[in-house]
Order: structure tokens, then sequence, then C-alpha cells
């Protein structure tokens, strides 16, 4: 991450702060592919995964 951080911003981040950005980034991914795969209304998204929805019992689907 530091070599990436070094070409795009012209600068070295610490580690923790480095840590920081990547754990914030992989929750927010993670974040918003659960929100597609289980709160979408998208009918192609909804109905792949309508027995997901229900087995988890926690995202009501209708």
């Amino acid at each position: 991450m530091e070599k990436a951080v070094v070409g795009w911003l012209g600068f070295v981040l610490p580690e923790p702060v480095s840590f920081f950005i990547k754990s914030g980034v992989l929750l927010l991914l993670s974040g918003t592919i659960l929100w597609i795969a289980l709160a979408a209304h998208y009918p192609a998204v909804h109905d792949t995964m309508h027995n997901v929805r229900h087995a988890l019992a926690v995202v009501p689907c209708h």
C-alpha cells in the first residue's frame, strides 16, 4: 500500500494510518456487497438471493 500511496500522493503514510485506510476500504466494500445482496430490491438480485434472504431470517423481503 505504501508504494501505491507514494506514487499517487507523493508521500508515505505511517503504517497505522495505512492499516486504518485499508481496513476502512475493506469494511465499506463488504458492507456495500452485503447491502446489494440482501437489501436491494432490484429484481435480478432479489430473485437470485430470495431463498438466502428467507434462510437468514433477518432481512424481510415481503
